[in-house]
């Protein structure tokens, strides 16, 4: 494992073009959380500074700057278990949430019922796909960039395709950050934070250069059994998107405690893996409107 962007790290592993590898990812903690954890534990032990755990760097023969790698994504397994946690000072309404939470999900084939009163499906993805930076150094991996890294992007589910520019000798590919359900803006500052393997395919494409990250996803934009019952949109407008975000998230945040009686760490926990934030629009100069899309077929009543 690997905690920064740095490439002068020797490749774990060289490959051709067209090969086909899968990574062993740790949990974006690197391990440190276990599933039998407490919001004390994670207080007492956790270190933020071993964010974000990445497997790599994976060098693909051939690559050079200019170059474009194509990345098809085949496969990810979840080993059973997640975590989400809030996080004093970080998140999107961390004025609202300065104390330690941390929640464990439980993770079935394609579902979650840990959460009280709530069924999630899940839709396993790597928050962080990306390729060595051309410039020298040691980077933290919070930040993206054009070389990809921590997109956050729910749709780099199994099934899209990839495409990240090449900045430096081999690409150096390095991934982790896996989650099993987030929602778009992941709030909190988690999704469901998961250990699983990842499987990719590369393939190389020689003095093609590309800006930045480009995918080609085939999916729903939504799970399907989503889309059989209604949503619940909440819509803010403000001068400041970020503002009008948080306004939603709270009315988001206020109905799922309403409606499920349970406290508003845990509506926020919720939040984070399945509401999705949406700029709605930006026509209407100075202003922006965020809508929060909240589905119905969640609640098992």
């Amino acid at each position: 494992m690997v905690h920064r962007w740095n490439n002068s790290i020797p490749p774990r592993l060289v490959v051709d073009s067209g090969d086909t590898v899968t990574f062993q990812c740790a949990d974006s903690s690197g391990g440190q959380v276990k599933p039998e954890w407490t919001a004390a534990d994670f207080k007492a032990q956790f270190d933020p500074l071993k964010i974000h755990a990445l497997t790599g760097p994976v060098c693909i023969n051939g690559a050079e700057p200019g170059d474009m790698l194509e990345i098809k994504i085949e496969d990810y397994r979840h080993h059973g278990w997640a975590w989400t946690s809030l996080i004093p000072g970080l998140g999107l309404l961390s004025e609202d949430f300065p104390e330690n939470h941390l929640f464990i999900w439980k993770l079935e084939d394609g579902q979650t019922r840990s959460f009280p009163g709530v069924t999630l499906d899940l839709h396993p993805f790597a928050g962080i796909i990306g390729v060595q930076r051309a410039e020298v150094g040691e980077f933290r991996t919070r930040a993206p960039g054009p070389y990809g890294g921590n997109l956050d992007v729910r749709h780099l589910t199994a099934g899209t395709t990839l495409y990240l520019p090449v900045f430096t000798p081999g690409a150096g590919v390095l991934t982790g950050d896996c989650h099993a359900a987030q929602g778009d803006g992941e709030v909190c500052i988690n999704g469901m934070e998961a250990p699983m393997d990842a499987t990719y395919t590369f393939t190389l494409h020689k003095q093609r250069p590309l800006v930045g990250p480009y995918a080609v996803f085939p999916g729903a934009f939504a799970p399907a059994r989503y889309a059989s019952k209604p949503w619940h949109l909440f819509m803010e407008s403000d001068e400041n998107p970020r503002e009008a975000c948080k306004r939603a998230v709270r009315r988001a945040i206020a109905f799922i405690v309403g409606r499920l009686g349970v406290t508003p760490s845990m509506a926020y926990t919720l939040c984070s893996v399945v509401l999705d934030l949406k700029v709605s629009q930006l026509v209407n100069v100075p202003t922006t409107t965020i809508t929060a899309y909240l589905p119905e077929a969640i609640f098992n009543s």
